[in-house]
C-alpha cells in the first residue's frame, strides 16, 4: 500500500510540472526567392513596386518582424505582423536583403531566419552581384587551433547575370580588414589562411562582375581558441 501511494505521488507531482516556455522554432523563407530577379508585385508608381513577402509559420511564434535592407544605400525597412506574409513597397532596380525574426511573449529569446537576397526588377540592363556568403567558418565561430596552423576560408557568390569575373579577399585582425590576400585564381572561392592561437580574425569578400560592378560582403569574424 505504501509503495502504491509513493508511486501515485511521484506520478501526480511529475504531471504537475509545466514544461518551460520555448522560443519560436525555425523560420523558412518562401518569397522573394533567394538570389533571383523579382518581377512580381503591384506597381505603386513608375519607380516603386509592392512586394509580397512570404514565409512559413514557425512553431511557438506569436509575431514576426521583417527586416529589409536596400544594399546600395544601407537603408533599412522594418515591418511587424502577426501573419506569415506582408506587402512592402520598394524601389525598383535595387538589390535587397531580407530576414524574418519570430518572437513570443513567453520568452525574451527570438529566432531569426536565414538572410536572403533578391533584386527588385526595374529597367536596368545589368545587375550588381549579390554579397558573398560565408560558408566556413561561419561568422562568430570559435575554432580549435589546428596543428598545422592553417584554416580554410570558403564562400559562395551569386549574380543574376552570371558574369562574376573575380573575388577579392580581405583578411586581418582589425574590422574592417584591409589586407588583400592572393587567391589561387580570380574566381576562386576558397583560401588557406595562416592563423595564430588566441587571435580574432575578420574577413570580407568583394565580388566584381563583367560590367565592373563591385559588391562587398558583410565583415565576417572568427576566433582561434
Amino acid at each position: 500500500m505504501k509503495k502504491y501511494f509513493l508511486i501515485c505521488c511521484i506520478f501526480f507531482l511529475g504531471c504537475g510540472k509545466d514544461a518551460p516556455p520555448s522560443p519560436p522554432g525555425p523560420i523558412s523563407l518562401v518569397f522573394p526567392t533567394q538570389n533571383l530577379d523579382c518581377t512580381e508585385g503591384s506597381f505603386v508608381n513608375e519607380v516603386t513596386r509592392r512586394i509580397a513577402f512570404e514565409w512559413r509559420e514557425a512553431t511557438e511564434a506569436e509575431s514576426y518582424r521583417v527586416e529589409i535592407i536596400q544594399l546600395s544605400s544601407g537603408q533599412k525597412t522594418t515591418q511587424n505582423t502577426l501573419l506569415t506574409s506582408i506587402e512592402v513597397p520598394l524601389k525598383m532596380g535595387e538589390a535587397y536583403s531580407w530576414q524574418v525574426i519570430a518572437s513570443n511573449t513567453k520568452v525574451l529569446e527570438t529566432t531569426s531566419s536565414s538572410l536572403w537576397y533578391f533584386f527588385n526588377a526595374g529597367s536596368e540592363t545589368t545587375h550588381a552581384p549579390f554579397p558573398a556568403t560565408a560558408l566556413t567558418p561561419l561568422s562568430g565561430a570559435q575554432l580549435i587551433m589546428p596543428a598545422e596552423g592553417q584554416i580554410s576560408l570558403r564562400w559562395s557568390g551569386s549574380d543574376i547575370d552570371n558574369d562574376i569575373v573575380s573575388y577579392t579577399l580581405l583578411l586581418g585582425n582589425q574590422s574592417p580588414p584591409t589586407e588583400v590576400q592572393n587567391l589561387s585564381s580570380a574566381t576562386s572561392t576558397q583560401f588557406t589562411a595562416n592563423v595564430t592561437q588566441g587571435s580574432t580574425y575578420y574577413w570580407q569578400v568583394v565580388t566584381t562582375d563583367y560590367s565592373g560592378n563591385k559588391t562587398p560582403s558583410a565583415v565576417f569574424d572568427f576566433k582561434m581558441d
